[in-house]
């Protein structure tokens, strides 16, 4: 079985783990580009209203980073130690904080879906869309948070391949089901929620039954909440949380500033961001195979092994974005026009900026999948709240000097120089001996 078997820090390991997680992580973003292709065809304020709904998958993607994280940390570890009750035991509260968190999400969307649109600067038709699509994801919001902990899980013990095999299920749905709501049945941007939704139900559903038979018992089990495991692992994730909530406040202060510039240039970020989601797929994938390696290694007590496999990882990771600056600098225009020729030029200039600073980003998430494996994740956030606070100070400065460009300007100069504080705390931080599995032992 998958998940019973040990991974080393060698490239063809690492391509075993990255290349499922590559796949999934294409599939998964698949969805907001085939939803984006097929709302496309509705209009431009269609675009920009999913555009600047796309908050909340933001707010759901940092809860489920939360549990995630915290529990990747304990699971890799664990595997380590080849000690699968404490396995079982911390999936089973991961999936209940997954369930718990995704219907209270779901409760604040059903209930302030319209200051959220405002919030994010809508106005008129597009306000109006965003609400619909934002209550038509609503009831469907605890699927994703229990899909994403489901997935991590399978990956925290080496597993990529079950999450890539549920995630083309879930996309094929996805696929067939997006043009019959949003033009079949003549919903709009409300049928591109339900189709999501119900692809997502789905996958749960054959997820939940492939992780009981991993670990020999089913881990959903709600009503049996250990608070003191749950609080291990929020210990451990609330830090990514918490960076993680930064990161998607990085996208949203961007569709913020520029909001004021027209919907044109709301739905070009819009577009261009879901772009970059698909070219940031091959150093996350990486970043993923790192931690579930590293955090075993330290599981066993071979630092020096955990840090070489973070090391390489960066070093292939600059490779692999350098590379994709190279390929997709000239058909950028090309790219966006795809979705809109409306906003192909303006959505050009977007993306070249947005691949440059992919460069620094990949370093920045190379480093943190060392912290994430031993359980050590305030450098993340530390470093992330950083560069928000850089894009807030030079994002108005440099537009007032350059317009537009001097806000595309100020994301590449504080992804640059938050990877050099992330790769300060790499040297000078003891990470690896703050491995969280270790502090377990002592307290048992």
């Amino acid at each position: 079985m998958r998940g019973k078997r040990f991974y080393s820090n060698s490239l063809r390991d690492l391509a075993i783990l990255s290349v499922p997680t590559f796949i999934s992580f294409t599939l998964q973003n698949l969805y907001a580009l085939v939803d984006i292709f097929w709302i496309s065809r509705l209009g431009t304020s269609q675009i920009a209203a999913v555009s600047l709904a796309s908050v909340v998958n933001f707010l759901v993607f940092t809860v489920s980073q939360t549990i995630a994280v915290g529990a990747t940390a304990y699971v890799s570890q664990f595997k380590g130690k080849r000690d699968w009750g404490k396995i079982l035991e911390f999936s089973t509260q991961a999936i209940s904080l997954s369930l718990y968190s995704g219907l209270a999400l779901a409760l604040l969307v059903f209930a302030f879906p319209l200051p959220a649109m405002r919030l994010m600067g809508a106005k008129g038709s597009v306000a109006s869309q965003g609400v619909s699509y934002l209550l038509a994801l609503a009831p469907f919001i605890a699927f994703f948070t229990l899909n994403f902990g489901i997935n991590s899980l399978f990956r925290a013990t080496g597993d990529t391949f079950t999450p890539m095999f549920i995630l083309v299920l879930s996309n094929i749905t996805n696929m067939v089901l997006d043009p019959i709501f949003i033009f079949g049945l003549k919903m709009g941007v409300k049928g591109a929620a339900v189709a999501t939704g119900l692809s997502y139900a789905l996958s749960f559903a054959y997820g939940l039954f492939k992780l009981a038979k991993l670990l020999g018992a089913n881990p959903f089990i709600p009503h049996k909440p250990d608070l003191k495991l749950a609080g291990k692992i929020l210990k451990v994730g609330l830090p990514s949380g918490i960076q993680f909530t930064l990161m998607s406040l990085t996208m949203i202060v961007m569709l913020r500033i520029v909001a004021g510039y027209g919907k044109e240039v709301i739905a070009a970020v819009g577009v261009a961001g879901r772009i970059m989601h698909f070219v940031q797929i091959p150093i996350m994938s990486l970043a993923i195979s790192s931690t579930i390696v590293a955090g075993q290694y330290l599981g066993m007590g071979k630092e020096k092994e955990a840090e070489k496999t973070v090391l390489k990882v960066v070093g292939i990771n600059v490779a692999v974005m350098a590379l994709a600056v190279f390929l997709l600098f000239p058909l950028s225009e090309g790219l966006m026009g795809l979705f809109s020729k409306e906003i192909a030029r303006i959505g050009a200039e977007v993306l070249r900026f947005f691949l440059v600073g992919q460069i620094f980003v990949a370093v920045n998430v190379s480093l943190s999948s060392a912290f994430r494996a031993s359980g050590d994740t305030m450098p993340p956030l530390y470093v992330s709240l950083g560069r928000v606070t850089l894009l807030l100070i030079l994002a108005p400065l440099l537009s007032r000097a350059m317009a537009l460009r001097g806000i595309w300007y100020a994301m590449v100069l504080s992804a640059f120089i938050s990877s050099l504080i992330s790769a300060t705390f790499f040297v000078k931080r003891d990470w690896k001996a703050r491995a969280v599995s270790k502090f377990v032992e002592v307290e048992a």
